[in-house]
């Protein structure tokens, strides 16, 4: 199967659901290099390695969510090919 190029308002669509998703990458590698020395002494503050695990699951979120925004964006962009395609 050949899938046309997209319409002008679908390359939009894409161009800025890939602006979105590298954007988020950047901020979940910013959030998981963030180095231990940033979020205090640890034998001062016993609640420092929670932030380190917090920090972990914000970047692997952030990452997760880069990827969903791309494949929301595909899986819409056919259902308007299929939808068009049926017309």
């Amino acid at each position: 199967m050949i899938l046309p190029p997209p319409d002008e308002s679908s390359q939009r669509t894409i161009k800025r659901s890939r602006v979105l998703s590298y954007v988020l990458v950047a901020v979940a590698a910013v959030m998981l290099s963030l180095r231990p020395e940033l979020l205090g002494d640890p034998q001062a503050q016993p609640w420092h390695a929670l932030l380190h695990v917090w920090r972990i699951v914000v970047g692997l979120l952030l990452g997760v969510a880069a990827l969903a925004v791309q494949v929301i964006v595909g899986v819409r962009w056919r259902q308007g090919l299929r939808k068009s395609a049926d017309d």
